[in-house]
């Protein structure tokens, strides 16, 4: 994930490695460690929350401070999921140390309250849950990312007969590496413990204006309540994508580790949007000379 970026750019190593020894000095493991291990390949499962999270945080973080170092800066931030808690950081809500130490706390938390669950991304529309009994039966929309693009929120106990029942239908999907459904209802156990390990938290005006996928808006405030909301409440991203094309459009910059939200967002532009969708990391290289393309520009 980036290792390329971690010879090539010292501001990008420098706030990796700072946040490898926030979560050192709170968890007793490295983050890069369990990215960067020598034995790592790109087919192994990188599905341990608790590595996860800051790892992922961490790394579409200091690929923000690259392209501010390099004169990239934002006129805006758009967040999904964990993403948001990026977005916030980056954009100065919430200090580096403060919303990693959130990002790195959140999965004993759920390990203690919630039970064992799945997210599973199919390319359909919202409507393939109500069009299959099983499906209505067993998941909750936990995403709406576009118009046949949505992710399947269920009980660990369901997710093969829900995988079946995908397959079945013919519907293409990816199960997701995470082992809780987030975004439904099967988390609500954490309501209580979540706000309490996020109360002391305070937040800052933001530089620039932050699009919360779970709001579909920008970001006014944020508080605990708004923390909880994020991970609780479905992603909207089709419908927060939409209210910012409905502004004019924008040059898209997709800091996900796996160019995944690129991906997604394609389907969603219209043919006379003036809006482009650039993927500045993939697991499969070329991460050096996409950047370079991005500055020289």
């Amino acid at each position: 994930m980036a290792s390329d970026l971690m010879s090539a750019y010292p501001v990008f190593r420098q706030w990796m490695e700072i946040g490898d020894r926030i979560v050192r000095n709170l968890h007793g493991f490295s983050p890069l460690e369990a990215i960067y291990a020598a034995d790592k390949s790109l087919s192994d499962p990188f599905d341990r929350l608790e590595q996860s999270h800051p790892s992922l945080f961490m790394t579409q973080f200091a690929l923000a401070k690259l392209l501010q170092s390099q004169g990239v800066k934002p006129d805006g931030l758009l967040g999904v999921s964990l993403g948001e808690f990026v977005a916030m950081s980056v954009s100065g809500m919430i200090p580096f140390e403060t919303a990693l130490r959130a990002v790195a706390d959140q999965p004993a938390v759920f390990r203690k309250t919630s039970p064992a669950g799945a997210l599973i991304a199919a390319l359909a529309p919202v409507s393939i849950r109500a069009e299959s009994s099983a499906l209505a039966k067993l998941t909750e929309i936990a995403g709406t990312n576009a118009q046949r693009h949505c992710v399947l929120a269920c009980l660990e106990a369901d997710a093969e007969q829900v995988i079946a029942e995908l397959r079945r239908l013919d519907v293409a999907f990816q199960r997701l590496p995470v082992p809780f459904a987030f975004h439904s209802r099967w988390i609500e156990p954490a309501r209580q413990t979540y706000l309490d390990a996020v109360s002391a938290l305070s937040f800052e005006t933001p530089f620039w204006p932050v699009w919360s996928s779970c709001l579909g808006t920008p970001l006014e405030a944020a508080d605990g309540n708004l923390l909880w909301r994020i991970v609780r409440e479905p992603m909207e991203l089709r419908k927060t994508f939409a209210a910012i094309e409905a502004t004019g459009g924008a040059r898209y910059l997709d800091l996900s580790p796996t160019a995944s939200l690129a991906a997604v967002l394609r389907q969603e532009l219209t043919e006379n949007s003036p809006s482009t969708i650039t993927p500045l990391l993939s697991p499969f290289g070329d991460n050096l000379k996409r950047l370079e393309q991005i500055f020289q520009a």
